[in-house]
């Protein structure tokens, strides 16, 4: 085997080549998107690791520590924004006023999750990342590489969040989601979570850009 070419469109052709992090002196088959199946030893002249399409190797693409870390932010910032957004019926409603409570809680289980999700989507399509990613050094990009992505696959990626309004059980499905994308990622060659498999995009490091 030789050394693959990327095409003008920086594709690689499907074949056996070393994919960075697996155990040295093998291979694995890469189908021109991703690797698949399972480290095999390397028969002899065997490639060295084939880029992704967009010139990524495996070890560029946000991995599990990092992924965690921004999904905890983000889940900070949807608590903040919730709690924002409540403010207002906080102040429109007397202490003593029986419905203070429900009009409160209202505003943060139904409106926060809103604007949370308005403020995210605007956030991937124009800057390539979420509160979270951007803040520890993540960026959102296409199948080809292009970041910002654009509201469709921004509006996609989203999608996933939709549960958070439903109160309380919507919560409970949403780390459900979580949990299953962090086993996606931890399976993937291309670390995608079901987000990212959603809307075709895949989360890298700001540095691989």
């Amino acid at each position: 085997m030789t050394t693959p070419t990327p095409d003008a469109a920086g594709n690689i052709a499907p074949g056996y080549y070393y994919a960075e992090g697996d155990p040295p002196g093998t291979v694995r088959y890469w189908d021109g998107t991703q690797w698949t199946g399972s480290p095999m030893p390397s028969p002899p002249g065997a490639t060295p690791a084939a880029p992704n399409a967009a010139g990524f190797s495996q070890e560029r693409f946000g991995g599990m520590g990092i992924r965690i870390g921004a999904i905890l932010l983000d889940g900070l910032v949807f608590v903040v924004v919730a709690v924002l957004v409540s403010l207002p019926f906080a102040d429109n409603v007397s202490n003593s006023d029986t419905s203070f409570e429900f009009q409160v809680t209202g505003g943060a289980v139904f409106i926060g999750p809103l604007v949370y999700l308005a403020l995210t989507i605007v956030m991937v399509a124009t800057i390539g990342a979420s509160p979270g990613k951007l803040m520890v050094g993540l960026r959102i990009t296409t199948a080809d590489g292009t970041t910002p992505p654009g509201y469709g696959p921004a509006a996609l990626r989203s999608l996933p969040w939709l549960p958070t309004l439903i109160p309380l059980l919507g919560v409970v499905i949403w780390l459900g989601i979580v949990i299953a994308s962090l086993v996606t990622i931890s399976n993937d060659a291309e670390r995608r979570s079901l987000f990212d498999r959603v809307a075709n995009t895949r989360v890298v490091r700001k540095s691989a850009l």
